[in-house]
């Protein structure tokens, strides 16, 4: 699994299973959640339905996939040999003085003059560079649910029709082209958010009375003494309990300057020990440390999909079949009431297709809320889910519970036109009060009195480093952090992702607009309608992709 079209057809199959509960995809990992009655269905039923639309599950292993590794190599593989055939057939015919590559680029069409030895270096090209789309398209052809690789596989058929070889050809590497430049992207950002959380070291030095002993992680119960020496990253969560060192948390906190340690003071997995030997008494194994409760937030967090998301993936559904039908008009009513060239409209039929591949529309927001919400926790803000992230953007009313809890800045709040109101009481009828006056409202709170409050907001947001944990298990998002001008980070980077989706939905229409006016005008071909999805996939991804670098918050 590893683009939208797929899960859109997983999540079709898989939710009309009876005993299914609950459906959760992270595209970047290629992973499925499946939540599931066990007196109703199997895994073995569920791994049953998935093989029906085509495709394969097995049991989530942390870490690379071989299997994937393998599948990606063969389809670079499958990549160069088709922009080879492409370019040894091009080059055959201007060796030979044959006028077809002028006329590729020159929209002409007509000449179907070519030499034996590029007619099949296009066909080389043509087969490798749909070896990975064919079965993409046969999968959503019998689910009827038509995608963009359905679509490529009826214009290279129309083009081969036609007997426009150089065109098909040109179509089917620049298609693969664009496949591997998606998954390049998405690799791209896979590895940014395992460089931002999964720093933990695998070993930490054992003391026992006088000597010491490297051991792993896992092996290291609770209650055990460690030690860390300058320059190296803390193991475990724990308490000092000999040395004093700078200990440079930003990771976790997102506090830009280290903060001394001694004798008693608090540590995380994770963080830098700068200056001093530290000894630490581990309180949390290494599987439940506060990093890992981070990692574990945020992978979570990527398969709550955002209001942007679920609108695309609905405008997804009815836009491809009604893209079918248009072409299906193009193709066929010039022709049959007007007396025009049924090569030349079925031609325009297939540009059509191409030009309204929803690839770039579809890509753009899960791209970019995945970003904002990998740079959030590196900042040391979680946010549970795309959701919740554009709540804290559209918030205008914020809850704080009692006078001490952000003091004196509701100032800032206002600047940012957001309304701060405080509620004199934790009850839970005081936040409904306030959801019913406002309609929505955000909540900052941090002690087991605000759980219930907090779970009630439309933006339940806790002070997570010395927060209760009933708070923050019912908050949407934990500022891991005391300091509350978090709030104002989340907020300036809630409306800077927002901002970076609507950028990138409205760029992918008005290239799709744009595009359809030149089809319209007689201007576009094959491979100029793939080209141009290319570009604006990869356009919408980078300006996605810039979220992972956040924008320092106040207290920097």
């Amino acid at each position: 699994m590893d683009c939208a079209e797929e899960v859109s057809l997983l999540r079709a199959r898989l939710s009309r299973v009876a005993g299914v509960r609950d459906l959760r995809f992270d595209v970047l990992h290629a992973r499925m959640d499946v939540e599931y009655a066990p007196a109703k269905v199997t895994p073995a039923s569920i791994e049953q339905v998935v093989r029906a639309v085509g495709m394969r599950c097995e049991p989530w292993q942390a870490g690379p996939a071989r299997l994937a590794t393998r599948r990606e190599r063969w389809r670079q593989a499958l990549t160069w040999v088709s922009g080879l055939g492409l370019a040894a057939g091009m080059s055959w015919q201007l060796w030979q003085g044959t006028a077809s590559v002028a006329a590729l680029l020159a929209h002409q069409h007509g000449d179907r003059r070519m030499p034996a030895l590029s007619l099949a270096l296009f066909a080389v090209a043509v087969v490798a560079g749909a070896g990975h789309t064919l079965p993409r398209a046969w999968r959503t052809l019998r689910a009827l649910r038509p995608d963009m690789n359905l679509l490529v596989v009826l214009s290279l058929a129309g083009a081969s029709a036609l007997g426009e070889w150089t065109e098909a050809a040109t179509l089917a590497f620049l298609f693969a082209l664009a496949g591997r430049l998606e998954s390049w992207s998405m690799a791209r950002a896979r590895r940014a958010i395992t460089r931002l959380l999964a720093v933990a070291p695998a070993e930490a030095w054992v003391v026992h009375g006088e000597h010491e002993h490297r051991a792993a992680v896992g092996a290291v119960s609770p209650g055990t003494l460690i030690r860390v020496r300058p320059g190296e990253r803390i193991p475990f969560d724990g308490e000092v309990v000999g040395g004093t060192s700078l200990v440079n948390q930003a990771l976790i906190t997102g506090e830009s300057v280290a903060v001394e340690k001694s004798a008693g003071g608090a540590v995380f997995a994770g963080a830098i020990n700068e200056s001093g030997t530290l000894e630490i008494r581990t309180t949390r194994p290494a599987s439940d440390t506060t990093l890992a409760r981070m990692v574990r937030m945020v992978e979570e967090s990527r398969s709550r999909r955002s209001p942007s998301e679920r609108l695309i993936e609905r405008f997804s559904r009815r836009y491809t079949p009604a893209v079918l039908l248009l072409a299906f008009t193009v193709a066929i009513v010039p022709p049959l009431f007007r007396g025009g060239a049924w090569g030349e409209w079925f031609y325009q039929g297939m540009v059509i297709l191409l030009i309204s591949c929803p690839c770039a529309l579809v890509i753009s927001t899960p791209v970019s809320i995945t970003a904002a919400l990998a740079s959030a926790a590196g900042q040391g803000v979680l946010v549970k889910g795309g959701a919740f992230l554009e709540e804290a953007a559209r918030r205008p009313v914020l809850a704080l519970h009692g006078e001490g809890v952000f003091p004196g800045y509701e100032e800032a709040l206002r600047a940012r036109g957001v309304e701060p109101v405080r509620l004199r009481d934790a009850e839970p009828g005081a936040m409904a009060a306030l959801l019913r006056q406002y309609g929505s409202a955000g909540m900052l709170g941090d002690c087991v009195a605000d759980a219930e409050s907090l779970a009630l907001a439309s933006l339940g947001i806790s002070l997570g480093r010395h927060g209760a944990d009933m708070a923050r298990e019912s908050a949407d998002v934990i500022l891991m952090t005391d300091d509350p001008r978090r709030v104002l980070f989340l907020i300036d980077h809630a409306r800077r992702a927002l901002a970076v989706v609507r950028q990138n939905i409205v760029f992918a229409l008005a290239a799709k607009a744009l595009f359809l006016a030149a089809a319209f005008a007689g201007a576009a071909t094959l491979w100029m309608a793939v080209a141009a999805d290319m570009g604006a996939t990869l356009a919408v991804t980078l300006n996605g992709l810039r979220l992972l670098h956040a924008r320092p918050h106040l207290s920097e």
